[in-house]
């Protein structure tokens, strides 16, 4: 039976972070690779440097220039969402874990919603000033220690008094 409930906690705190993140793609889709990427379209478009035609070659590395462009600005709009999504809500789930009269659900939303915020932090991090990065962590942080002092540490003390 306790393998029943580590797995149950661990299948939500997996599923959690996934779901997040694929919900923020329905709303923001990451780039496709071959619409953008060079690496996947003819050897014509991405031979700029061999070209002869110093006209053709200037060509074709501006279109590579613009594509790339419009790639980075698509994939900036999407970590921007998963962070917005997955962040926020993973709080949520901290601290809707630790209310949840079901320990193992609570468990797995807690472990879920520690690594939803992680997977929102993976790719945004670097574009995020230091005050959001500081406030966003100091809640999820508050967050962490109200559930453990006012709702893990009270039913602990509750059941072993003394």
């Amino acid at each position: 039976m306790a393998f029943k409930k580590v797995a149950l906690a661990f299948g939500i705190a997996i599923i959690l972070p996934m779901m997040l993140y694929h919900g923020a793609s329905t709303i923001a889709p990451t780039p496709k690779r071959g619409d953008y990427d060079f690496s996947v379209l003819p050897d014509y478009m991405t031979d700029y440097m061999t070209e002869k035609n110093i006209e053709k070659r200037d060509q074709l590395k501006a279109e590579a220039k613009k594509r790339s462009n419009e790639r980075n600005l698509i994939l900036k709009h999407h970590e921007t969402v998963v962070f917005f999504v997955s962040v926020p809500i993973g709080i949520l789930a901290i601290i809707l874990g630790a209310y949840l009269s079901a320990k193992v659900i609570g468990a797995g939303l807690i472990f879920g919603g520690i690594f939803s915020i992680c997977n929102g932090y993976v790719n945004y991090w670097s574009k995020l000033s230091d005050s959001l990065r500081f406030v966003s962590l100091l809640v999820a942080f508050i967050a962490l220690i109200y559930v453990g002092y006012k709702k893990i540490e009270s039913r602990t003390t509750k059941e072993n008094p003394g």
